[in-house]
């Protein structure tokens, strides 16, 4: 059946990668995408927040039971010989609002995307397809107000795609684009009562990207039992990469207003990535009771 609120102040959300939600050719329907339309049935449980990367404008229609969402694009992908927007959505059960995009690379504008074939992988030369991506994809962190019951003034959510790298070797760009998208998340916990974050974040193997955030202020809720939120089949898993994860940052009187029931991994999207699911709790009765209290002198990250 499908699982209700369990009383006030609980939360429960979930992170994919979809891989595009795109079949093996322009007929087959990919499993993810599935997955994703399997929520509308009765018998299904939904989250009250599902954050997406990689995901096609054109589906939103499969979001029937997660009717509020906000969708911003990172480019113009290619799809079986057609053009589509490619991006990010956070999508909810619940009413939503204030929604901000922070472009972590590039200027904005929506390009045709180059240096990748019909099925996303790179083509030609390897350092030509990874500088024509770079030219012709941003890279976007997208947060939202969801008005979950039980949350007086709701919840912030932020979802984002981070760069992906060959092998897990750290770059410059990498590192600019995780610099800025950490100042924007700690911004976004001192404005509105903290932000929780889950996404495909692509950090390196060597852990800058992980200290960047960690420097910012962040809390990992992702258990260290967890060794890769990447299905086998994906290039990345033998790396051992956590390439999804599950933060917050706190609010402006360092508060972390988020107290994790659980988080896991699950499989059964059938993507290329595991599906992060996560529980909450408030951690306080009511966190912006800080408001009583000294303000804390907090450093934005630069």
């Amino acid at each position: 059946m499908r699982m209700e609120m369990r009383g006030p102040s609980f939360l429960r959300a979930w992170s994919l990668n979809g891989a595009r939600f795109a079949g093996k050719s322009r007929e087959e329907e990919a499993r993810s995408l599935r997955w994703l339309r399997s929520l509308s049935d009765s018998d299904v449980d939904v989250p009250d927040v599902l954050c997406l990367q990689d995901f096609r404008v054109s589906l939103v229609s499969s979001l029937c039971a997660l009717p509020y969402f906000c969708f911003v694009p990172m480019t113009n992908g290619w799809f079986f010989g057609q053009r589509e927007l490619l991006g990010l959505c956070i999508a909810s059960r619940w009413p939503m609002n204030a929604m901000e995009v922070e472009h972590t690379w590039g200027d904005g504008q929506i390009r045709d995307l180059q240096g990748v074939d019909e099925k996303n992988a790179r083509t030609g030369d390897p350092l030509e397809s990874d500088r024509l991506v770079l030219a012709t994809q941003n890279r976007v962190v997208v947060a939202s107000t969801v008005m979950v019951p039980g949350w007086p003034h709701g919840v912030r959510v932020a979802t984002h795609h981070g760069f992906w790298t060959r092998d897990g070797a750290s770059q410059a760009e990498q590192l600019e684009s995780t610099k800025t998208a950490a100042s924007f998340l700690q911004r976004q916990g001192l404005e509105h009562d903290g932000v929780l974050f889950m996404a495909d974040f692509n950090p390196d193997k060597e852990g800058h990207v992980c200290q960047i955030y960690r420097d910012s202020g962040a809390k990992d809720f992702l258990p260290r039992s967890i060794r890769t939120t990447l299905a086998p089949e994906h290039p990345a898993a033998r790396l051992g990469i956590r390439s999804d994860c599950v933060m917050a940052w706190p609010n402006a009187w360092g508060k972390m207003p988020f107290k994790a029931i659980s988080v896991y991994v699950d499989p059964s999207p059938g993507s290329d990535h595991l599906l992060i699911k996560a529980e909450f709790m408030r951690a306080f009765n009511d966190s912006l009771s800080g408001w009583n209290e000294p303000m804390r002198k907090t450093t934005i990250a630069q």
